[in-house]
């Protein structure tokens, strides 16, 4: 609950009057403390003709809610007309922002010698210190200003560097300096879109409203909104600048076209001086300026001013005056030039005094005086500053009256920049207008009350409790910020307690900012990377004299993915933000916030404008020590540069003289990357591309390990990934090289979570497995920020299978000869997803059985004989022999023959050889030897002793078995020889009758052997 209390003071009106008036409800609470302002000084230059008009607070008499303060404005004299009167505002309380917005003109009607001025505070909803509200007097012919808004086309349009931003921030000046520069009107001078699009109008209407209820306006229709042909398709114009949003203001008088504001007029007085404003169509037709003429007629005692978007070329001619004129309304299909304008209507009008334009490019400024038929004089003037850097870079036209000097002076100044054009092209004034000779102060001010006061003051009473409008964090580990909607009280705000944040983590400390609304957060855990959490605050107080406590939980639910650094630049702030210039043409750089965005506005390079390697610019980098060893992040920022020259990024930046950089260029059409190490650049890739000036791009780096991927708007360049193993770590920054007026924004770093790491750790590369082989496949699998969700096996594109659970093993069967590759991919509970090495083995055919060419064959001997079996058997080796004897395997037995001496009858039998190699086993066939009871040596008879050498094998290993046999001879003696010259006794054989066998081990080491037989006597 708010009191007001006041003190009457003398010449106050009767009561009734204000009873009379209709005091609007309060809408705010607070205390309005009256104190009246008095000056001793005595007004000069009296004069009984004028009314005298004081000011005074009022003691406000209602006895049911909380009115307003008023102040009254009193006259004395003659009350028979209505008096105009003119006041200023100060005081520490902020028009339109403490309190209700007044307008700086009362009217006391007529019949009536006081009117009051209401001041109802706007409850801001937070405790503070107490403002004053001042109102003084001012003469009807104070000084005024009029503010003209040059082409507004590439800042709806969001094109070459401009934004919508360096629009409002147009029109948020205006209102905030419409008080103390007496701004009374606002002539937008057309192209107020570029594309007359319906994106374009709603970022215009967002702009020109600021002004809506502060400063009266006019919009003038470009070629650009609907007026570049013969027809007016200006239906979108209409749609969001509607008459109807117009037609009820004072100050607005009329259209030619019903329900059309193309053409248009409005009326203000300032100054002493009644205006009419006279909105007319680019190239107006004939119909259009006869109705101007009409309209002019109809207002005889006002001053005229023509807001049109051609008419002044920038060779300071009314435009279409020489054919070298370019952009004449006439080239477009329009109806009339400047000249035509000039000659149809203005000239002919005895009160025009003023004409605004835009639309001529070149320098975008002209002007001149023009001297109509009845001697007075007409200053007309261009201001267009498209061409310019950021699209216009927000400057403005500032036309100042001085009434009493018959004066104007115009200034040229961009809100955007805060920045001035000091040529004599935006910085002129005109004296002896002819405008104000004859206008006067129209009362004289009481200068003992020139000025009155109320101060306002807060109570703290505050019914609202506080709530949570921002959350955010950033840093690893991560400190949260809670941001109120007011400032709270510091002992709620700094309990931990009152915060929770879910998956077990708890806060440890919570700090209540300098800005008393802001609180930091420190968890005493970081949650894992992509992690869902949800932030609740509740509890918190606000500072209200009687505290209000939240009254529900605010909540933020939230992935988690950690922010090394996050900078919108929404307040100007640069924080660790660090400066260095390298260029040493145009220097120095200059970096500064403007309306959100980082903007560099210097021309500075080197070392020469043709360098397209080796250049010196200007680096922007977070100099925070922390960030000297960030390793393993992305690294993203929006960028638009009006310029067409040298605009990147730097990263894992240390020093001057070791970094790397990404350099894009749009007139030198390239695209860059750069090294620096030890103060020696290297380019690590380049591809042609640049950018487009005037466009908006992301410009994305990651940097994991030794491998660089760079990406603008998502499009990979320099065919993928770099790799190089140069700088590992280090801060980011930002970079610009001769791009004058390159706009930086949304800087984000975030750490790259390290990655799962997968293996196969069998089969080993290079094995190979029989085809009758199961092939065990193992996978060694890991997440080190988080847990394994899945590991999946591939073969090729085939998916062989997935594991969820560990040991990740995989038994194969039943896999056909060939080639196979392997990888495994492991997926983490976050997603994220990674292949490992192939693993390559080889599966094989199997081996064919052996063969057996030769089968062993029976005998039949006499005990003492020598038997001999063999085979012969082909196949792929190793070949392995095992004879067997009766079906018992033969110790030592294993060559592909069988030599048994001196065979008795217990040897007689079956003999078999399995014959064995690496695809299986075959045995032959058996071969049977029959033994007889053995006999003398043959009887000698009567023919002649022969032998004779009946075989000769050649047995595994290279072996050699000999056969013979013997006729009349009882004893063989077999002799070698290498030469056949000389001979060696080997070995002596006894004849029984059966074939003679003998083998021979040491031929292997003979490249040469003979073999002799001879009866043995």
């Amino acid at each position: 609950m708010c009191l007001f209390e006041g003190q009457s003071r003398q010449r106050l009106p009767a009561k009734s009057q204000f009873r009379n008036s209709r005091l609007p409800a309060p809408i705010s609470l607070g205390l309005l403390m009256l104190l009246v302002l008095s000056d001793t000084a005595k007004a000069d230059d009296t004069n009984d003709s004028f009314p005298v008009i004081s000011v005074q607070t009022v003691e406000n008499t209602s006895v049911t809610g909380v009115p307003p303060g008023v102040f009254s404005v009193q006259r004395t004299g003659d009350t028979g007309q209505a008096l105009t009167v003119n006041y200023r505002l100060g005081g520490t309380a902020t028009n339109g922002a403490d309190y209700q917005r007044l307008s700086g003109t009362v009217i006391i009607p007529a019949g009536q010698s006081a009117v009051p001025i209401q001041v109802a505070p706007i409850d801001r909803r937070v405790a503070g210190t107490s403002k004053d509200v001042t109102v003084t007097l001012v003469p009807q012919n104070q000084p005024f200003t009029i503010v003209a808004l040059p082409d507004s086309q590439f800042y709806t349009a969001e094109a070459n560097g401009a934004t919508r931003d360096i629009f409002t921030a147009q029109t948020r000046w205006i209102a905030e300096h419409k008080d103390d520069s007496n701004i009374v009107f606002v002539l937008h001078e057309g192209d107020i879109t570029d594309g007359n699009t319906a994106r374009e109008w709603t970022n215009a209407v967002a702009s020109m409203s600021v002004l809506d209820g502060v400063v009266p306006y006019a919009l003038a229709v470009g070629n650009h909104d609907g007026l570049a042909g013969s027809q007016n398709l200006t239906a979108l114009f209409n749609q969001f600048f509607p008459l109807s949003r117009y037609q009820d203001l004072p100050t607005f008088g009329g259209v030619f076209e019903s329900n059309r504001m193309d053409n248009c007029y409005h009326l203000f007085s300032a100054g002493g001086v009644d205006w009419l404003v006279l909105v007319l169509e680019f190239g107006p037709r004939d119909e259009v300026l006869a109705w101007a003429n009409q309209v002019a007629s109809n207002y005889p005692n006002r001053r005229i001013i023509q807001l049109t978007h051609t008419h002044i070329y920038s060779d300071n001619t009314l435009h279409g005056s020489s054919s070298n004129h370019l952009w004449t309304p006439m080239s477009y299909g329009r109806a009339n030039n400047g000249t035509d304008v000039w000659e149809k209507f203005l000239r002919r009008q005895p009160n025009a005094a003023l004409a605004f334009n835009g639309h001529v490019l070149n320098s975008g400024t002209g002007r001149l005086i023009g001297v109509g038929d009845y001697g007075n004089q007409v200053f007309q003037m261009l201001a267009n500053y498209q061409t310019g850097a950021l699209g216009g870079a927000g400057y403005l036209r500032m036309v100042q009256f001085f009434p009493a000097q018959d004066k104007m002076s115009v200034s040229t100044y961009s809100p955007y920049l805060d920045s001035w054009l000091t040529d004599t092209n935006n910085r002129f004034e005109y004296s002896n207008l002819g405008i104000f000779t004859n206008t006067g102060p129209g009362y004289q001010v009481d200068f003992q009350y020139a000025s009155a006061s109320l101060i306002i003051t807060n109570d703290g009473v505050d019914r609202y409790p506080p709530d949570v409008n921002k959350f955010s964090y950033v840093g690893v580990p991560p400190v949260f910020a809670v941001t109120f909607d007011e400032p709270v009280e510091a002992g709620s705000a700094q309990n931990p307690a009152n915060y929770a944040l879910d998956n077990g983590i708890s806060f440890t400390n919570a700090v209540l900012l300098a800005d008393g609304r802001t609180v930091a957060l420190s968890p005493d855990a970081s949650p894992r990377f992509n992690q869902t959490c949800t932030l609740t605050v509740n509890h918190v107080k606000d500072c209200a004299t009687v505290s209000n406590e939240m009254s529900a939980a605010a909540t933020w639910t939230f992935t988690y993915q950690p922010i090394l650094l996050a900078d919108d630049f929404p307040d100007g702030s640069l924080g660790s933000w660090t400066v260095l210039d390298q260029g040493t043409i145009s220097p120095p750089s200059q970096w500064q916030v403007q309306s959100g965005r980082l903007a560099q506005l210097s021309n500075i390079y080197g070392p020469d404008a043709n360098a397209t390697d080796h250049r010196l610019g200007t680096f922007f980098y977070w100099g925070d020590p922390a960030a000297a060893g960030w390793s393993n992040y992305s690294f993203s920022v929006t960028f638009n540069n009006s310029d067409d020259d040298g605009v990147g990024v730097v990263f894992a930046f240390r020093d001057p003289w070791n970094y790397y950089k990404v350099d894009l260029d749009s007139q030198r059409n390239f695209r860059k990357l750069f090294r620096m190490t030890g103060g020696v650049e290297t380019t690590l890739a380049a591809e042609s591309g640049g950018y487009v000036p005037g466009s908006d791009y992301t410009l994305t780096v990651e940097m994991t390990g030794d491998q660089i991927n760079v990406t603008l708007n998502g499009d990979i360049l320099f065919e993928g990934a770099v790799t190089d193993q140069g700088c590992h770590a280090g801060t980011v920054g930002l970079y610009s090289w001769a791009s004058q007026g390159v706009f930086f924004n949304n800087v984000r770093v975030t750490p790259l979570p390290l990655l799962p790491v997968v293996t196969i750790s069998s089969p080993t590369n290079g094995t190979t497995f029989a085809q009758t082989e199961p092939v065990t496949v193992v996978v060694s699998a890991a997440a080190p920020d988080g847990s394994i969700a899945q590991v999946r096996l591939w073969s090729g594109a085939l998916l062989l299978t997935a594991l969820t659970n560990a040991p990740y093993q995989f038994q194969w069967t039943n896999l056909t000869p060939g080639n196979y590759t392997l990888t495994a991919q492991v997926i983490d509970d976050s997603g994220r997803a990674v292949i490992s090495s192939p693993a390559s083995f080889t599966v094989a055919a199997p081996s064919p059985k052996p063969a057996l060419s030769q089968q062993p064959s029976g005998q039949t001997l006499h005990a003492g004989s020598d038997a001999a079996f063999w085979v012969r058997a082909y196949g792929p080796g190793p070949l392995c022999y095992q004879w067997q004897f009766d079906g018992v395997p033969i110790n030592g037995a294993t060559n592909s023959f069988l030599l048994l001496s001196n065979v008795q009858l217990t040897d007689a039998g079956s003999y078999t050889v399995a014959v064995t190699n690496p695809g299986g086993s075959t045995s032959s066939q058996p071969a049977f030897l029959t033994v007889n009871p053995a006999t003398l040596p043959p009887v000698i008879t009567n023919g002649p002793p022969s032998l004779y050498f009946v075989r000769l094998e050649i047995l595994d290993p290279a072996v050699s078995l000999v056969a013979l046999t013997a006729t009349n001879v009882t004893t063989v003696r077999i002799d070698w020889s290498s030469n056949c010259l000389n001979w060696t006794p080997m070995l002596t054989l006894t004849n029984y009758g059966d074939p003679l066998y003998f083998t021979d081990p040491d031929a292997l080491n003979q490249p040469c052997r003979f073999y002799r037989a001879a009866a043995q006597p």
